[in-house]
């Protein structure tokens, strides 16, 4: 399958995005980590839908935006705990994120980004209010779907 942005061809998430890179061992094939790797997928299709051409101009490849996805999704993991606990009424996207990951972009698509990954982050919640799987009110739940997964 390859999706196209533009008239130019860029791979899907799940070719790039792997489950590895959120468990090392079956202890933390829970659900949140589920939760988070899914969350990376929608950062990689809704950025790389929206700006992966633009992207291309700062030499930012699939490849990057795969890892930046990763990156951030695991740094949402941490925000997600302190909502979870009661720490900080909001989930909230910050500039330091996509900066201090792509310190060579401008305030401009700095903001682009953070409205894509705000979108991703809608879409995800959307999806996941009708999904049975529970994945952040179970959080430390063992999640099977690692297990049927193909590397």
């Amino acid at each position: 399958m390859v999706l196209t942005r533009m008239n130019k061809a860029y791979k899907p998430a799940m070719s790039m995005v792997k489950p590895s890179a959120f468990v090392h061992r079956d202890s933390e094939k829970t659900k949140l980590n589920w939760f988070c790797y899914e969350m990376s997928m929608s950062f990689y299709e809704e950025i790389n839908e929206n700006l992966g051409r633009l992207l291309e101009k700062y030499r930012i490849g699939d490849k990057d935006i795969a890892n930046f996805s990763i990156y951030l999704s695991k740094k949402m993991r941490d925000v997600i705990l302190e909502k979870l606990s009661g720490r900080i009424d909001n989930v909230y996207f910050s500039y330091e994120m996509v900066e201090s990951y792509f310190p060579r972009l401008n305030d401009r698509l700095v903001n682009k980004m953070l409205d894509s990954i705000s979108k991703a982050w809608i879409k995800q919640l959307d999806f996941c209010v009708i999904c049975p799987t529970r994945c952040v009110s179970e959080k430390d739940v063992y999640c099977t779907m690692f297990d049927e997964v193909d590397e």
